[in-house]
């Protein structure tokens, strides 16, 4: 038998968590059993270089957006039979519905879907439109018929995608995300030195791309009650989106004046280094999947203020992660922030058994992940 043919479907394939994860599948993935390919939206994705140089493809694709979402599926549907994948694997939301389709009329036999998010929009209490509500159901109902595998990093995530009957049968399969740990644990007991790491000052790490959903605004809020405080702390803000929404965030900034409360990194290939420079790790999202980085923050040890709005699933269960009600006020939350950041790291062994128990490893996710495709396959 030859390499299994495997195209990912996931938006841009720039930086994000989704991408972030699917970049550990392809690290990891034996080059001599698969060929893994990917496709964008955009014409020099984050991660292209580097998928080009382990030998796969980043396949253009139109977005999707109005007219372009008939000549998307044409131009997926020549791709498929052109390069005679054997999997199609869809992380698409709702908009998987259309992959899977596309990818079964093509003639491919093995089409897996995997479910990231347990909330469409920008945030759990947006109402949505009527048309939105009908293309979603639409949608989740081409999913269930044109699926073969169903892959969830969460139980939400899983049920929200799929409904309730899909999480019961034995196609359905419950993966968690997961992180290199090895760059997190091998420098775990390093004493931290060099930039962001003067005496006199208190670091709190936020990753993640500028959106309503991350909540930046809200984190400018908090770095208000600090400045108002007279506090050490300072955030460090890492992501970058040059959206309309990064925008406003930089100009509260300017407004509230806390330039030098709130640091704006922008994309950072040192997240590792980052969080041991850090003391407490910020993700006041509106909902999540299942963070990334809320795994690589429990990794270093660091304490974990973060929003109840996702699956308790990713808690590595070692009194590191203090879920808080996003409906509380901004100075509920400095309060918090403050209570925790002069605690301790936790013991770096106790880390190590969650990540062990838990299957929170990136070797881990990428075995489970390519041992599916090898049975998909075969059956």
């Amino acid at each position: 038998m030859g390499k299994i043919k495997v195209l990912i479907l996931t938006g841009t394939m720039n930086v994000g968590g989704i991408e972030n994860q699917l970049m550990h599948l392809l690290r990891k993935s034996d080059k001599e059993k698969f060929q893994i390919d990917f496709t964008t939206t955009i014409d020099n994705p984050f991660y292209k270089d580097e998928i080009e140089s382990l030998g796969s493809k980043c396949i253009r694709l139109p977005k999707t957006e109005g007219l372009h979402f008939l000549k998307y599926c044409k131009a997926l549907y020549r791709v498929i039979k052109e390069n005679n994948y054997d999997i199609v694997h869809s992380h698409e939301l709702f908009h998987s519905g259309m992959v899977l389709l596309t990818a079964k009329l093509a003639g491919v036999k093995c089409r897996v879907v995997h479910a990231h998010n347990w909330c469409d929009g920008n945030n759990l209490n947006e109402k949505r439109s009527l048309k939105r509500r009908y293309y979603n159901s639409f949608m989740r109902c081409l999913i269930r018929h044109n699926a073969t595998e169903f892959v969830a990093c969460s139980t939400l995530a899983g049920k929200f995608l799929y409904g309730e009957n899909i999480v019961n049968k034995p196609n359905y399969h419950l993966v968690f995300n997961s992180v290199d740990t090895g760059k997190f644990l091998d420098k775990y007991d390093e004493v931290p030195t060099g930039e962001f790491c003067e005496e006199n000052k208190k670091n709190v790490i936020q990753v993640g791309r500028f959106s309503e959903v991350k909540n930046q605004l809200f984190t400018v809020e908090i770095a208000k009650i600090f400045k108002q405080r007279g506090s050490n702390i300072r955030i460090l803000c890492v992501g970058n989106d040059g959206n309309d929404y990064e925008n406003r965030v930089r100009e509260k900034i300017k407004q509230e004046k806390v330039e030098d409360n709130i640091l704006l990194l922008g994309v950072r290939k040192d997240i590792d280094d980052l969080m041991r420079k850090s003391a407490v790790f910020l993700l006041p999202s509106q909902y999540e999947g299942m963070p990334l980085v809320l795994i690589e923050a429990q990794t270093s040890g660091i304490q974990c203020i973060v929003a109840d709005t996702f699956s308790h699933e990713v808690d590595f269960g070692i009194d590191t992660v203090h879920w808080l009600p996003i409906t509380e006020s901004a100075e509920y939350w400095a309060n918090e922030i403050e209570k925790y950041v002069n605690v301790e790291h936790a013991e770096k062994q106790d880390v190590v058994d969650a990540v062990k128990k838990y299957g929170f490893d990136s070797n881990e996710f990428a075995n489970k992940i390519c041992d599916l495709y090898k049975k998909s396959v075969k059956e």
